[in-house]
């Protein structure tokens, strides 16, 4: 989240009166990172990066087929009209949660159709999010509403569309508009950069001991370098004689005494203890009733739902409070002895899902002393950086979330399956959800296991694929399938070809790449047609795809035929066009993987 600001917002007033000062919380700043990112030369025809918001929206709603028709363009010409009532500062604005609100709703309320989002209902969404006051001059005045504001306003307006939305659902509705939101911003690249030390953003659990050497940034002290020497001396058993097979944690120790040691945020979170700072002057005695026996300790949940725990910290050295939002290598206090400690070292727990003992977990699932500072790397066709039980929690919140119910039965009630016949058949089961559902939606082909559309000709039924009859026979063959675009693989030679034609050719780096990369598998086993097939269809591309790539219409500028058997050649796909088809595709899965793994 970016710092509260002051920002100018002018609407023009149905009156014709002219607004003035909007003084902006931090929340509606992030829609209004909007006017800065987004720049639409015309409303009416689609820009490549506004049809991928509509990608978006497919991609969560588990709907990959955009279906564009006379009622969805007489929804865009209402759209324009509500759009250009606003000012040059605001029309981006008003876009934006226009959108993003009756995204939300289409996908919760059912028979919800774009002729039901009326012109007067875009402007009702457009001003949820600012109260209004007419002064005696005649001057308006527009106050942005802080974020909770906000969601109960959107949570009150979602009740006119279903009668029976329990209030619990349209609280979350309200809360996927402002994330609808965030995925937009984050996938157009214009979020604003928050300063993290993480090369991760967070999303991989880091050893909590920090490096000796600190940098700061923002006024914020990092100690995300390589860790200083340390050992794990009691493991989460703890069989030992100080434990006696209760433990919940593992300690670490080193020999740099009370105060001497880095510990750091090991995920971006918010921290919910210690709330003041009489909790944070524990001495570094020893002392079991101080702290509850963690002594000096800090609390922080995660998105992910989980809980992290570091204890026995060194009196007065922690750095945060409740509230306080760090991120991933931030320093947040010094190894220490206070409360029910016997010796200097560092307590430090996992809790999943919730923060009862009875959550705690091994913290050897979620970090590692030999592997302290896992990155983000590419999509992988072969790995993963997740452990099995991060995979596992992230699987079961998007179940959680997103309510649908071929992922939850089909994938998520096996997570642990998927994650470990995945990595013994050689493939990244990243890969092998978000294919999954980006390919079949997660439902089953015909009655059998072919989430992927293995072996499917275009346009042939899901008989023409292998007979598979469990879900570790289908990630098996997915996995032997994508073995084939590896260095020395069936497809190795056509993948080098391709990447070698487009880097010649000039085109976007996204639609290509070599063997063993996703984009470079992508280049293969993405076709979006030999030619320009006007209308074209979702199983032999051609328009229907170009149309959404590029903007509605483009295909009206070109060459196309329409008679798939006797196409010229002037309508032939160029391999630019086949390039950007295969980055869409890419795109597509992206955004799907961090919408479930949130990498």
């Amino acid at each position: 989240m970016i710092e509260e600001d002051r920002r100018k917002c002018k609407k023009n007033n149905k009156d014709g009166k002219e607004s003035i000062d909007v003084s902006s919380s931090k929340t509606v700043l992030i829609f209004k990172l909007v006017v800065i990112a987004l720049v639409f030369s015309s409303f009416l025809v689609l820009s490549v990066s506004f049809v991928n918001k509509y990608k978006i929206d497919n991609i969560l709603s588990i709907n990959n087929i955009i279906a564009y028709s006379d009622e969805e363009e007489e929804y865009y010409d209402r759209l324009k009209e509500v759009y250009n009532e606003y000012n040059e500062e605001d029309k981006e604005f008003s876009e934006l949660v226009i959108t993003s609100t009756f995204t939300i709703i289409q996908m919760n309320v059912q028979d919800f159709s774009f002729a039901d989002m009326t012109k007067g209902r875009m402007r009702e969404v457009a001003d949820l999010m600012l109260d209004e006051v007419e002064h005696e001059d005649g001057s308006i005045t527009y106050t942005a509403k802080g974020e909770e504001a906000a969601k109960e306003s959107l949570a009150e307006y979602f009740k006119q569309f279903d009668s029976d939305l329990e209030e619990i659902t349209r609280k979350r509705m309200a809360n996927d508009v402002f994330d609808y939101i965030d995925s937009y911003l984050e996938f157009i690249g214009e979020k604003e950069d928050e300063g993290s030390s993480s090369s991760c953003d967070g999303n991989s659990y880091w050893w909590p001991i920090g490096s000796a050497e600190t940098t700061t940034e923002n006024g914020v002290t990092f100690a995300s370098g390589d860790p200083v020497p340390s050992t794990i001396t009691a493991t989460f058993a703890g069989d030992d004689s100080v434990h006696n097979g209760n433990h919940g944690a593992i300690d670490i120790s080193n020999g740099n005494g009370d105060g001497g040691t880095n510990i750091i945020a090991a995920k971006d979170g918010v921290v919910i203890y210690p709330t003041d700072d009489s909790q944070t002057g524990y001495a570094d005695v020893g002392n079991p009733e101080d702290g509850g026996g963690y002594g000096n300790h800090v609390i922080i949940q995660h998105s992910d739902g989980n809980y992290t725990y570091y204890a026995h910290m060194s009196q007065n050295s922690i750095t945060v409070r409740s509230g306080d939002n760090v991120k991933q290598g931030q320093v947040i206090g010094k190894m220490g002895n206070s409360g029910d400690s016997r010796g200097t070292h560092l307590h430090f727990e996992v809790r999943v899902g919730g923060d009862s003992n009875a959550n705690r977990v091994d913290p050897l699932e979620y970090v590692s002393i030999d592997n302290p500072r896992p990155g983000c790397v590419d999509f992988s066709l072969t790995s993963t950086s997740l452990s099995k039980q991060e995979f596992i929690s992230k699987m079961e919140a998007y179940c959680t979330n997103s309510g649908n119910s071929d992922f939850c039965t089909n994938f998520s009630s096996h997570a642990a399956e998927v994650y470990d016949v995945s990595l013994d058949s050689g493939v990244n089961p990243e890969l092998v959800v978000v294919t999954a559902g980006t390919e079949q939606g997660w439902r089953k082909c015909g009655g059998l296991y072919n989430f992927w559309g293995i072996g499917i000709p275009n346009g042939a039924g899901c008989s023409a694929g292998p007979q598979l009859t469990s879900l570790a026979a289908g990630i098996r063959e997915y996995a032997s399938t994508l073995a084939e675009y590896q260095p020395g693989g069936s497809h190795a030679s056509s993948i080098e070809q391709r990447n070698q034609e487009r880097e010649e050719a000039g085109c976007d780096d996204a639609g290509h790449g070599p063997p063993g990369s996703l984009a470079g598998m992508q280049s293969v086993y993405s076709w979006i047609g030999d030619y320009r097939f006007s209308p074209g269809s979702w199983g032999m591309g051609g328009c229907v795809y170009l149309d959404i790539i590029y903007g509605s219409g483009y295909c009206s500028t070109q060459s196309v035929c329409t008679n798939y058997s006797s196409c010229p050649s002037s309508s032939a796909t160029t391999v630019c066009e086949q390039n950007d088809y295969t980055a869409w595709q890419l795109q597509e899965k992206l955004e799907l993987r961090n919408a479930i793994f949130g990498l």
